[in-house]
């Protein structure tokens, strides 16, 4: 997807994945959520690469780096094309850091700017050390990252900036649906549906995970389980989480111990339907939500915390009321995909 317009920087978007190119459609018949690759690019009016880029492109360089993987031949891509271009911005460091180890190789380059999800694996560590200096900006969901990068990997405080994720408020929106006594949660990275399954078996109460990720590479835990009779597991499209969420008393977000902001997809998610939520608070995942006005906090692999949290909100719709009504209003005022694409691209203009 090409830009035409000359007035604005000139950015170019490496998205670690295959862009949803025919997604318009489902996004103006609500069936969708809008992506926000999508977002930030009607932003700052930028080229998008992604796997089907790489897939079609024939420089040498690209189709060497080819065989290392897409995110490296992702990387290669941008940089054979990094003089057309004032930015180049990635989500992501497993492209970032090959291109910022390509950019090692040259004296001229354009300002590089990307998402930083998870700094602090051991893997990345003498990498990001060594390479940081050809990143210009570095975005962040949790402040122990931003605290990782500059105490362990030796960045600029400056480059670092700690902002919120996101939810597309206006496709996860209250809706008008009469909630059964039932309980959901989504998603699948560092997910501890053991100790979910455990501190609800019993309780009169339906629950139902979505027990699914396109990004995360964890081990679903729900398979090959069996599971207690009130307590279901599947995948759900876009729409039919919507719907899941809508007919919840209360959404949980159980996680195991660990220092980004795992999670937060579901929990924003959820937040912005005006659902209460009881979530892990782990090392990383507590710069969300504010306990007992937004959502509830609980302590890792508690299963009796968790199991009166829940029952807590069940019993008192009064008080899950008002928690899920706190919840959209901080979504509205913080956290909304229109002001999380609008922060990277004021960076973006800046660096430009």
């Amino acid at each position: 997807m090409k830009s035409t317009d000359t007035t604005k920087p000139r950015v170019l978007m490496l998205i670690p994945s295959y862009a949803k190119n025919d997604v318009d459609t489902d996004v103006a018949a609500d069936r969708h959520p809008t992506m926000d690759y999508y977002a930030l690019q009607g932003k700052v009016n930028a080229d998008l690469a992604d796997y089907a880029a790489v897939d079609r492109d024939n420089h040498p360089l690209v189709r060497l780096a080819r065989k290392l993987g897409k995110d490296a031949a992702l990387a290669a891509y941008g940089f054979v094309r990094r003089n057309q271009y004032d930015v180049i911005f990635s989500n992501g460091e497993n492209v970032s850091i090959p291109l910022a180890g390509l950019f090692s190789l040259t004296r001229k380059r354009p300002a590089h700017v990307l998402i930083g999800h998870h700094l602090s694996t051991p893997k990345k560590r003498l990498l990001l050390r060594r390479l940081h200096r050809h990143m210009d900006a570095i975005f962040v969901y949790a402040k122990t990252q931003a605290d990782y990068a500059v105490a362990q990997l030796g960045m600029a405080e400056r480059k670092l900036r700690l902002i919120p994720f996101h939810a597309d408020h206006r496709f996860y929106r209250p809706m008008s649906v009469n909630a059964k006594r039932m309980v959901s949660s989504a998603g699948l990275e560092w997910r501890d549906y053991p100790t979910l399954i455990d501190a609800v078996d019993g309780l009169d109460v339906e629950v139902r995970l979505a027990a699914a990720s396109p990004w995360s590479k964890h081990v679903n835990e729900t398979e090959k389980r069996e599971l207690p009779p009130n307590v279901s597991a599947k995948r759900y499209s876009y729409a039919e989480l919507r719907d899941l969420y809508a007919e919840s008393t209360l959404v949980v977000v159980p996680l195991y111990e660990n220092d980004f902001q795992a999670g937060v997809t579901t929990l924003l998610e959820a937040m912005a339907m005006g659902k209460p939520v009881v979530i892990t608070r782990t090392v990383g995942q507590r710069d969300v939500v504010d306990d007992g006005k937004t959502g509830i906090y609980v302590d890792p692999a508690d299963r009796q915390a968790l199991r009166a949290a829940i029952v807590r909100l069940l019993d008192d719709p009064v008080e899950a009321e008002r928690i899920g009504a706190g919840a959209r209003r901080a979504i509205e005022q913080n956290m909304t995909l229109e002001l999380w694409a609008e922060r990277i691209a004021q960076v973006i203009r800046e660096l430009a």
